[in-house]
């Protein structure tokens, strides 16, 4: 049994602690103080999550942790690292998984030679509706991977002793760049347009969305390809229609935040694909209309 701390208490957060906790001590540090019990919800049972609840702001200095896992909106990433950093042991485990891609490099930089950073990319679908429940809506495949020499080193054991019986499906991928950018291809077909429209991610197997998918994972492949990401259009495809399929009666994060009024990741998703088309020099007229439209919305 491991003493693993979570980091963001959103859908994805809860829906992992309530499933590691079952062979492992959770705590979840949260933003703000919460006295009542966080519940995850699947199908027809619900339960209670089985996890110390910790403000973020009550650490004590001599606290010392050794894993901590990160689930928070893409742009909350570097401020919640800066909150953690100065609690991690010598040896901890950082576990980090948003949407879309960041520079991890600061991250990386910021961390000890014998501190370990790892990515998780997950399909698991779930939803948040109350501030203290969860609801799983879809189980898809979950992936582990290595971001630093450290992590390299033990991601394996680290795997196995945490997620490997806790997670499921789930499996390490040794390629985390490309597991990243396989992540993004499935955001930018899913994401984006699920929040435009409000619709479930199922609803995107219509013929009237293809032309629209294709587009913009045409675009997201190029620049892919012009920096040295062996990703095919044919693959970008087939990930993403096999999520959609997965998660059909799945609501996205980012339709979500659409319908609740919250900032949204499309700055890591068709965002990211923008600033480097025009770094590249490249015409994306897709994605940055679908990153336009998207941030209209925010502003409503």
């Amino acid at each position: 049994m491991a003493n693993i701390h979570i980091l963001g208490a959103g859908a994805v957060g809860l829906s992992f602690a309530f499933h590691l906790s079952g062979k492992h001590q959770i705590t979840l540090l949260t933003r703000k103080s919460n006295k009542q019990p966080f519940y995850y919800q699947e199908n027809a049972l619900k339960e209670k999550i089985d996890a110390k609840v910790i403000e973020v702001s009550s650490l004590r200095p001599q606290t010392k942790i050794d894993t901590c896992m990160i689930f928070v909106k893409s742009y909350q990433l570097n401020d919640a690292f800066k909150t953690i950093q100065p609690f991690l042991s010598q040896h901890a485990n950082l576990i980090i998984s948003h949407n879309g891609i960041t520079d991890l490099s600061t991250i990386s930089k910021a961390l000890t030679s014998t501190q370990s950073l790892f990515f998780i990319s997950t399909s698991r679908g779930a939803l948040k509706p109350t501030y203290n429940e969860v609801k799983q809506t879809g189980i898809g495949d979950t992936f582990f991977g290595a971001c630093n020499d450290p992590a390299k080193n033990k991601v394996s054991d680290v795997f196995d002793s945490l997620i490997a019986e806790s997670i499921l499906p789930c499996a390490i991928h040794h390629n985390i760049n490309l597991l990243r950018w396989q992540k993004l291809m499935v955001n930018i077909a899913i994401n984006p347009l699920t929040a435009l429209e409000q619709i479930p991610n199922g609803q995107l197997l219509k013929p009237q969305y293809a032309i629209r998918v294709m587009n913009l994972l045409n675009e997201a492949c190029l620049i892919a390809n012009h920096l040295d990401i062996d990703i095919t259009l044919k693959q970008a495809l087939n990930s993403a229609y096999t999520v959609m399929r997965q998660t059909r009666l799945n609501n996205s994060s980012m339709a979500q935040d659409i319908k609740q009024g919250r900032q949204t990741e499309i700055g890591a998703i068709c965002g990211y694909i923008v600033n480097e088309a025009e770094k590249l020099g490249v015409n994306v007229p897709h994605n940055k209309a679908l990153l336009k439209a998207i941030k209209q919305i925010e502003l409503v």
